[in-house]
């Protein structure tokens, strides 16, 4: 049943069976090098499902979480995805701007009048856009660290009211959570409902992703796939300490099953994959209905701003809201990537498209290390990728 439907033969879309087959070739090698403990890669190409591959422990790796026995994945195995959700969020002002709810260039306040309440607030003139395209100057440092509160919306909030900038507007910093925090309170101004169910009923029916969601149900906390911190033992991501943050935002219960839109993905490979064909497709999804106009999604996937990221003190790419590829090395590839454009999900994920081959492609692992290592292991599949289409 889709996203899961049977692979095709690779010919069927234009695509090299043997290069195909050592793109997963190259995915199990990962994994016996020990680059991640378990993991899927899924691959559709002009919609159809080509690749949809599971490998490795799920949990049980090395004895680190106490599990009595090594969950294996399957290709149904849920995955933290992380911050690959913004993609997501990003897809959802798209609707809403489409539907004249609201414009990229209103500024927060319109919407989020407490957000910044004196007029001559720095806060006052934060648009939309400038979000979408990580240059607000909004990063909630102290809050962040505080993921007990996370859960609690009303506490968002609250924390979104007080916070002050730390950059000037229009400076290039990635906004780790505070991305996600602010578009989801956005969205549900301007629909009037909790973004988890607007989502549901607008993007994840009919594009038939019921597992594109924020958050686990709680019956799932225990078989949900663990992340492991394989890095560094102080590895820092954005300020805040990644070892032990990226373990614990999948494994408390309250935090695993909470709405986090910034980092709280939690899908397979396949509905990611799933998720990217509806937008290299033009925005139709599988059953014929339109989800998005194609104009819309041009605007949303072409280069809007590139520079020096000072939160990650690395150069980026970006369209509204998605990581565009460049002509030089990316996640995506080697070379000329410019047509390609998706999201990371901390040192583990990645999902995206390219509209120059018609690729929608999901890479769902648990192993995180540090930004070098996830370019060394995605780029060299998306390489083989592109190489396999003919």
């Amino acid at each position: 049943m889709f996203p899961h439907d049977e692979p095709v033969d690779p010919p069927l879309v234009g695509m090299n069976p043997e290069r195909v087959i050592d793109v997963v070739r190259l995915f199990r090698r990962q994994h016996r090098r020990g680059r991640f403990p378990g993991g899927q890669l899924a691959v559709r190409r002009h919609g159809r499902l080509v690749i949809d591959e599971a490998v490795g422990l799920a949990r049980g790796h090395g004895g680190r979480d106490g599990q009595a026995e090594p969950q294996e994945v399957t290709s149904t195995t849920l995955f933290p995805c992380f911050s690959a959700g913004k993609a997501v969020l990003a897809i959802a002002i798209a609707i809403c701007e489409q539907r004249r709810l609201l414009s990229v260039d209103d500024p927060i306040v319109k919407h989020f009048p407490e957000f910044a309440a004196p007029s001559d607030d720095p806060k006052a003139r934060i648009t939309i856009l400038d979000v979408l395209t990580h240059r607000g100057g909004i990063l909630m440092r102290d809050f962040c660290q505080r993921l007990e509160d996370w859960p609690d919306w009303d506490k968002v909030v609250a924390a979104m009211v007080a916070a002050k900038p730390t950059h000037r507007r229009g400076t290039l910093a990635y906004h780790p959570l505070e991305y996600g925090w602010l578009l989801a309170e956005v969205v549900q101004r301007a629909t009037g409902e909790p973004f988890p169910a607007w989502l549901r009923r607008e993007i994840a029916e009919p594009c038939e992703l019921p597992r594109l969601r924020f958050g686990c149900e709680a019956e799932d906390v225990d078989t949900v796939a663990r992340p492991y911190w394989l890095g560094a033992p102080d590895g820092l991501i954005a300020g805040l300490q990644a070892a032990s943050m990226f373990e614990e935002v999948a494994t408390r219960p309250e935090l695993a099953t909470a709405f986090i839109p910034g980092a709280g993905l939690v899908t397979d490979a396949a509905t990611l994959a799933g998720f990217y064909a509806m937008l290299v497709g033009g925005g139709v999804a599988r059953s014929g209905e339109r989800v998005l106009d194609l104009d819309v999604v041009r605007r949303y996937t072409t280069r809007h701003v590139m520079g020096w990221d000072r939160t990650n003190s690395a150069p980026i790419a970006l369209g509204r809201g998605f990581f565009l590829g460049t002509l030089g090395p990316s996640l995506y590839g080697w070379w000329n990537t410019g047509s390609a454009f998706g999201h990371a999900g901390a040192f583990c994920t990645l999902g995206f498209a390219d509209h120059a081959t018609g690729l929608a492609v999901g890479i769902v692992t648990n192993g995180n290390k540090n930004p070098a290592d996830l370019v060394m292991r995605m780029a060299p599949i998306g390489q083989a990728l592109r190489a396999a289409c003919q």
